[in-house]
């Protein structure tokens, strides 16, 4: 298994979000403020192809509405979305943060599916969320297991000896007879 890159995946989230909201508001010929409820239940059919596979992040702002709107207005405004995006830095993403936001296709497909498989395992201090230090440290700590299973059996089979015979110097060492150019410096 190669290093797990929780970065990556968390990028690919934030990346998602910002140009669906991007997206969104670039279309909407409401106040520029933010995009209400009503904004997003009414994608024009020119903006859901816009969207492409970034559909599964309008399905993210829409179910969670009420939760991304921290100040109430109606609207999901630019504040509302890097308070988001702020939360998922430094806490981490749910289970089904990660299904919701990362499946659009854009993303490393076989990361996202080790972390979801292995989701309880990597939140190692059982938040509900992983954080790309989690991740990273379960792929390190992954790793080390393996070579350590690997490697388990592997001993020295014998130990060698160095005999200098014919150097008049009992005081010499392996280093002396390779690199005589040390000797006494």
């Amino acid at each position: 298994m190669s290093i797990l890159n929780g970065q990556a995946l968390l990028s690919t989230a934030m990346a998602g979000l910002t140009n669906t909201y991007s997206t969104l508001m670039s279309s909407n010929s409401a106040s520029g403020k933010g995009l209400s409820m009503d904004d997003l239940a009414n994608v024009s059919t020119n903006t859901m192809l816009s969207l492409g596979s970034n559909y599964s992040f309008l399905q993210y702002l829409t179910t969670n509405f009420q939760s991304l709107d921290k100040d109430g207005d109606g609207e999901i405004s630019g504040n509302d979305l890097n308070n988001l995006m702020s939360t998922m830095q430094s806490k981490g993403l749910t289970y089904n943060e990660l299904q919701s936001l990362c499946t659009s296709g854009n993303g490393d497909t076989s990361l996202l599916s080790t972390v979801l498989t292995y989701f309880n395992k990597i939140d190692a201090n059982g938040d509900g969320r992983v954080t790309s230090e989690e991740i990273t440290k379960f792929s390190l700590d992954n790793q080390r297991y393996e070579v350590e299973a690997k490697y388990k059996s592997f001993k020295a089979s014998s130990t060698s000896l160095y005999y200098n015979d014919g150097v008049e110097d009992d005081t010499s060492s392996v280093l002396d007879t390779l690199r005589p150019d040390l000797k006494n410096s």
